[in-house]
């Protein structure tokens, strides 16, 4: 996908890789929509985007993803403005085994809603113009186990199978949208700062599942990674990209079903 002129919208993207990836985008020529149910992080950045690049180019809205009618008008608010979208990166995602059902609300059914609600705006059947969904998942929807994060990996392997399933060619055919996984391995950004009162007693495993994998992923590789998937031409869809410190940028192999 040629950045330029396309229209973007970016689940939690105040902070962290969603704030990331909208930058790398609004760099390129795109233009960006920014949710976050977050109001003064979200408004901070996206004052941050405008000064930068233009009001007319990003534009921040309040959204509670786990709430239909907030993502709903959240989609038709951007559509509207924009004249239409391009790309939906469905990003935002919490770690917390405490309040467990939330976890699962904001990682994996929002991610569906999400989906859907890009493909319900992008797909030629309905006058789109196709493009391009983006759910990020997790290195943890690919490993067999994080006992210390059973949900929160829950979640992440629902991701990775709807993103595979969504991107089946039959779904390409009839709706003219790809959609893809990004899985990064655990990065350098505020998720992974956890505490008993969200992940338990089991908190103090966390660090050491990170140094298990080698340590925490810059932010840079992430978007490096991001960039990789948005930009290519081949029409993939239905991938999985892995983003380790141990491979770095590739792709998860898996055998002819």
């Amino acid at each position: 996908m040629v950045l330029q002129g396309k229209v973007a919208l970016i689940t939690g993207a105040a902070q962290g890789l969603g704030k990331a990836f909208s930058q790398a985008l609004l760099t390129r020529g795109a233009r960006v929509v920014l949710l976050d149910m977050k109001h003064d992080e979200g408004q901070q950045t996206g004052q941050e985007m405008a000064d930068k690049f233009g009001p007319e180019n990003s534009t921040f809205i309040q959204c509670d993803v786990t709430a239909k009618e907030q993502l709903d008008s959240a989609f038709n608010k951007a559509s509207s403005q924009f004249g239409g979208l391009d790309l939906v990166v469905n990003n935002a995602g919490i770690l917390d085994e405490v309040q467990w059902e939330r976890c699962l609300a904001v990682n994996l059914e929002a991610v569906i809603r999400g989906t859907y609600n890009g493909l319900n705006h992008m797909s030629t059947q309905n006058g789109g113009r196709g493009g391009h969904i983006i759910n990020v998942a997790s290195i943890a929807g690919l490993l067999s186990a994080i006992p210390a994060a059973p949900v929160y990996t829950a979640s992440k392997h629902g991701v990775v199978a709807l993103s595979r399933c969504m991107g089946h060619a039959m779904h390409y055919k009839r709706h003219g949208v790809r959609v893809n996984a990004l899985c990064p391995s655990f990065t350098d950004t505020d998720i992974i700062h956890v505490t008993e009162d969200s992940m338990g007693k089991d908190f103090w495993m966390v660090p050491k599942t990170v140094q298990k994998l080698g340590g925490l992923l810059p932010v840079s590789t992430v978007v490096e990674g991001f960039l990789q998937l948005v930009e290519d031409d081949t029409q993939l869809t239905g991938a999985v990209m892995r983003v380790t410190l141990a491979k770095g940028i590739d792709y998860k192999q898996y055998r002819e079903e």
